[in-house]
């Protein structure tokens, strides 16, 4: 381009994108093609689930990178998956092809109502991935059971959060790589259960890297007791927003864990116990709302919390009614 004899800052871009087409045409790769799968994987975990699979017709080089990404957040919501069917068959077409070694975390989120038998069946799929990370989250009834959750021991975080839910549990769970374990009822309380094969209807429940639990508005229904074993968990919340201690079976929960150092327990006192030793609990929040106890002294329900929690040598507890 004639310039009066000097050289445009448009000449130069121009040269140098003909000079990056000439060396393309010349067989030289761009430098992301060149990084490992699994760096190319991690890169498009970025991106939005549909747009990384997109990126299969770039190049014969990249046809399978998208089965190399690292994390999955799924949601039926989506405006491209709004049919239930569409959502299903995609999420399960998608999860047999992801390169197992891979995959850190899974997501879902469900606004629609499913059949158990589809969901167990995508549970499945996923904790044969050796996954790290794992979170339901349903805000219509979606009864499952987590047996095929409970035999993945490279499982490091459980979230199940459900609306109007029966969650099934196995009588005996032990995950030796779990340090956070999330129950969250959904506008409506979440009933937590046993295999009916179960006689004894109790449950252990055995974590020996679990740092954190979290249950809120969760029945423990048609079990008699269930035993967290935790000794190395730290923290510990339990709340209720419902009463509803009038229709549920009494449960006694033991919490095996002697170096809690934080502890919350905000519920209606119900029909369920809470065992805890708490010796070294550094901070805790006790709130109990029942009209049935509010004629009790305060020295009295203190009296009454510290049996009925086991805590002895606690200090600075506050304690609401």
């Amino acid at each position: 381009m004639d310039s009066g004899g000097f050289v445009t800052a448009r000449d130069r871009q121009d040269e140098s994108e003909c000079s990056k087409r000439q060396k393309c045409s010349q067989g030289e790769e761009d430098r992301i093609s060149n990084l490992p799968d699994f760096i190319i994987g991690h890169i498009l975990t970025f991106l939005c689930f549909k747009d990384a699979i997109r990126t299969s017709v770039l190049s014969q080089r990249w046809i399978y990178m998208w089965t190399y990404i690292t994390k999955l957040c799924l949601n039926d919501s989506n405006i491209y998956l709004r049919n239930k069917t569409t959502f299903i068959n995609f999420v399960c077409r998608m999860l047999l092809h992801l390169n197992a070694s891979n995959i850190n975390e899974f997501h879902l989120l469900l606004e629609e109502k499913y059949d158990p038998y589809i969901i167990g069946q995508l549970i499945s799929l996923v904790s044969n991935k050796k996954i790290k990370v794992i979170s339901l989250l349903s805000h219509n009834e979606c009864s499952i059971s987590c047996y095929p959750i409970f035999k993945c021991q490279s499982l490091e975080k459980l979230e199940l959060a459900m609306g109007h839910s029966i969650i099934q549990f196995p009588s005996f769970v032990c995950l030796s790589s779990l340090t956070a374990l999330y129950l969250v009822a959904i506008r409506s309380p979440m009933k937590i259960t046993c295999y009916s094969s179960n006689q004894s209807k109790e449950l252990t429940l055995k974590f020996p890297v679990l740092r954190d639990y979290i249950s809120c508005d969760c029945i423990w229904l048609d079990v008699k007791r269930v035993t967290i074993d935790a000794p190395l968990l730290e923290k510990v919340i339990i709340e209720r927003q419902w009463d509803y201690s009038s229709n549920v079976s009494h449960a006694e929960i033991e919490i095996r864990a002697s170096y809690v150092t934080n502890y919350l327990y905000r519920s209606y006192v119900s029909s369920e116990t809470t065992l805890l030793d708490a010796a070294h609990v550094a901070e805790a929040s006790i709130s109990l709302s029942d009209d049935s106890k509010v004629n009790m002294s305060g020295q009295e329900l203190k009296i009454f919390v510290r049996k009925l929690f086991n805590i002895n040598n606690l200090k600075g507890l506050i304690l609401q009614v």
